[in-house]
Order: structure tokens, then C-alpha cells, then sequence
């Protein structure tokens, strides 16, 4: 499409350009999987209440709210399906693309090539659907992204069995959240 617009020596110059940046922010992506997969990996552990989660589509039919941990079964879906299986799939075939002297055949390079697109496809429309539902899609839900706190009554409204662990001591919060109205740290 901007082939048209742009012609042939500017598109060839930025597709180049392109295809460096993307091989040397793979390796980023690699360790910023990794240390995402630490980061969150204790609150996506699958809980027996998760169940009831995706039984009632978290309350898309109903219209009402079913109660979850500081991450629902919706969340966990994409930490496990996307940040940790699609980014486990997106490094190995990235760092078998990257490197292509570690006596790998043509045949592992094309499948590989295969996979690294594919998988990039359904990333991105998982990361589309991730970034609805954190901005437009549930209301309040970029507000705690950005400031780190919910109010308390989004968070038992959405999470409220998280909720009840932060205020029975069972997470650490803050002293002294800030702004008026009392907050729970994301």
C-alpha cells in the first residue's frame, strides 16, 4: 500500500530499516518475556474459582460481574496463550531466523519462517483484544494501569476475591495511597 505513495527507493530504504530494528529488539522482546513470565507468574497460577469465571464469559451475557483474583480467567487466558506459549513460540523460531549459521536445514528456516509469521498474526490479534478490553472495554481498567490503584469499589466489583486477600493483610499494600478516596495498589 505504500509502495504507490512512497516509491520504490524510499519503501526499500525503510523496509531495511525496519527489518534491523526487528532483529535487534528480538533479543528484548526475549528477555522482557522472560522477565514478564516472572513477574506474573505467581497471580496466573489457574485457581478452582477460574471455572466459574469461564463458565458465565466473565459475565458478558449475564451483564453481571463474577467474582475473581487479581487477575481473571480472561487475563490468565493471555498470560499463558500469549505472553508465555506465543512468546516462547516468537523467540525460538526469532532466534532460529536470526541465526541461521547454527547448521539448521533450508526446510527448519521455512518452517520456522512460517511459524515466526503466523504466530506474529495471532499475537497482534490477541494483543488487540488485550488492549480493548484494558482501555475501552472495561471501564476503570486503563485508569489502574496508569496510576497503579483502583478505587475499592472497582476492585471488589471486579476482583473481588483479591480484594478480600488485600484487605485481610494476605497482600502488601501501600501505607498511604494517594489522592481522597480510599485505594487499593494495583
Amino acid at each position: 500500500m505504500l509502495l504507490p505513495v512512497i516509491g520504490y527507493t524510499l519503501f526499500a530504504w525503510l523496509t531495511m530499516l525496519m527489518k534491523y530494528l526487528h532483529n535487534f529488539i528480538g533479543p528484548l522482546f526475549i528477555v522482557s518475556t522472560l522477565f514478564f513470565v516472572v513477574l506474573y507468574l505467581k497471580d496466573n497460577l489457574p485457581k478452582l474459582y477460574d471455572l466459574e469465571w469461564l463458565a458465565k464469559a466473565g459475565g458478558l451475557v449475564s451483564g453481571k460481574h463474577v467474582p475473581s483474583g487479581r487477575f481473571n480467567a480472561g487475563e490468565k487466558s493471555w498470560f499463558w496463550l500469549g505472553v508465555v506459549g506465543l512468546g516462547v513460540v516468537m523467540s525460538v523460531t526469532g532466534v532460529i531466523l536470526l541465526f541461521p549459521n547454527f547448521e539448521q536445514v533450508r526446510t527448519t528456516m521455512q518452517q520456522a519462517n512460517i511459524v515466526h509469521g503466523a504466530g506474529a498474526i495471532v499475537f497482534i490479534v490477541m494483543s488487540f483484544g488485550h488492549i480493548y478490553m484494558g482501555t475501552l472495554g472495561v471501564e476503570g481498567a486503563y485508569q489502574s494501569m496508569r496510576t497503579g490503584y483502583v478505587d475499592e469499589v472497582w476492585a471488589k466489583e471486579h476482583h473481588e476475591y483479591w480484594y478480600n486477600d488485600v484487605k485481610a493483610g494476605k497482600v502488601a499494600q501501600p501505607a498511604t495511597p494517594p489522592g481522597g478516596a480510599p485505594q487499593v495498589q494495583v
